[in-house]
């Protein structure tokens, strides 16, 4: 975004003296003006420029934001939303925000637990403090609280005006910097010495339940205190990866040691009509995962996936995906990288876990089994096919998990009641990337990564996890014109 010329911003300050007529004048907050929002409905058009709220008796500071590309030349790139947030905790470790989709309304105010801790909203704050419209572009305010009345402000600032920007394009360049330059294939011996490295660290992972032979079992469990970052199949969309990557603390939070990415399988066969036999994608978002947990080898995770295999059986609309995968590999990167490739999918747990969350690639068990049984689970073929391969019972698969299967796969291990249960594996349309209470089934979510509009993860803020939608951008060609 450019910056605004005096005269420019001079404009600006007389359409939104126009579109705020009759507001009484507030406190300067940002600029030379702030407005009062009194009962009646303020209708604003945003100009593509972000705007301060403050709301509540002590005037609680929240920015509102336009959602636009890192990418500018990013053609067909048009969410309609914004997003508003706490600039005071948004920068800094994991936090939240809260999405103001098109057509949509939000009542801001204590009525709303979330946004305690997605916007950090004070106790004192009204029940119905303030709505907020998204309508067709324009957001529409209405004050609701008699006694405080919310302060609007332009953030015309160049700081303010690119902040989001210059924050995420710093992670861009530590991503570049993760990857050793451009985000590219590797050539073959530089591959090959990765995944050998990668299967030195998987030998001992960290955090990894200690199966009955004294090897890393199949089941993770993150220490207290480590914020989980939970991200579906991404079936070689790197770009999907990197957005998340660039978004909120997640990077930070992982090269501090204070949080877990976790990914639930499946990285490998793109699913694009026309690409299934394609497998050039597969390799690139695999040395990508590999870059990761060389560098955050304490922080990074990888569940193993039905598609997490050379085996016949995996495929797409009568594509051998598995067989090609591994032709492709011997092709490309030599025997001794296939088989380096073998060995780490052996050596990958499939149930991650905390406190807060368990998650698995497919679904929980339909048979009877146990948290040993679940860590010891090599030697049991069955529920690796059904942790991998599972789906939720639905008309078409009437042999699928459901409500008492959930249940049951908290108690294992010993988790609350309402403890999220997480999966990829299944996306419940063709349209999104992450779905909550799905069967109805209380704090369960399937979170599916390669969607090309939107990237679902789940991340936890102030104790509990949260589902967070990005658009999808292509972040590659920046990320590769990036001078060293």
């Amino acid at each position: 975004m450019a910056t605004q010329s005096s005269k420019q911003q001079k404009g600006l300050m007389k359409r939104l003296k126009e579109s705020f007529s009759g507001l009484a004048q507030c406190k300067e907050l940002d600029l030379k003006k702030a407005y009062l929002l009194e009962d009646k409905k303020v209708r604003l058009q945003m100009e593509n420029y972000p705007i301060q709220l403050n709301v509540g008796p002590d005037g609680k500071t929240l920015h509102i934001y336009p959602e636009r590309p890192m990418n500018h030349s990013q053609k067909g790139f048009q969410t309609g939303r914004y997003i508003m947030f706490d600039p005071k905790s948004y920068y800094k470790g994991v936090s939240g925000f809260l999405p103001i989709n098109e057509g949509k309304k939000i009542i801001l105010g204590k009525g709303n637990a979330a946004q305690k801790d997605l916007l950090n909203l004070p106790q004192n704050i009204a029940e119905r403090h303030l709505s907020i419209v998204n309508d067709n572009g324009s957001l529409v305010f209405k004050n609701l609280d008699a006694k405080h009345h919310a302060c609007i402000s332009p953030l015309l600032k160049d700081k303010q005006l690119h902040r989001i920007n210059k924050w995420r394009l710093a992670k861009l360049k530590r991503l570049r910097s993760i990857f050793g330059g451009p985000v590219k294939m590797l050539p073959a011996d530089d591959a090959l010495s990765m995944i050998r490295r990668v299967n030195k660290v998987m030998e001992k992972e960290a955090y990894r339940v200690e199966d009955d032979s004294g090897q890393p079992g199949g089941v993770v469990e993150l220490p207290p205190g480590t914020t989980p970052i939970l991200l579906g199949d991404l079936h070689t969309k790197a770009d999907n990866l990197l957005v998340i990557l660039s978004q909120s603390g997640f990077l930070k939070e992982l090269k501090k040691g204070n949080a877990a990415l976790v990914i639930l399988g499946d990285a490998v066969h793109c699913e694009d009509t026309g690409k299934l036999e394609r497998m050039e994608s597969s390799i690139l978002i695999m040395d990508l995962i590999f870059k990761l947990k060389l560098r955050f080898p304490r922080q990074v995770f990888y569940l193993r996936g039905n598609h997490d295999s050379f085996s016949e059986e995996i495929g797409k609309q009568g594509v051998p995906q598995g067989m090609l995968w591994e032709k492709a590999l011997v092709k490309i990167r030599g025997k001794a990288y296939r088989n380096e490739m073998a060995r780490f999918y052996e050596q990958l747990p499939y149930i991650a876990y905390s406190k807060n969350f368990i998650a698995c690639h497919a679904g929980p068990p339909t048979r009877s089994t146990s948290r040993q049984e679940l860590v010891n689970i090599r030697q049991h073929p069955k529920l690796i096919r059904e942790v991998t391969q599972n789906r939720i019972r639905r008309p078409n698969s009437p042999s699928g998990y459901f409500r008492r299967e959930v249940k049951k796969f908290r108690k294992y291990f010993d988790l609350a009641p309402d403890t999220p249960v997480i999966v990829g594996h299944t996306p419940m349309t063709s349209d999104d990337t992450l779905w909550e209470n799905v069967g109805d089934i209380d704090n369960h979510y399937v979170i599916y990564a390669s969607n090309d509009q939107w990237v679902g993860v789940m991340a936890q803020v102030g104790g509990r996890l949260y589902p967070f939608h990005y658009p999808v951008e292509h972040l590659i060609p920046l990320i590769n014109a990036i001078e060293n």
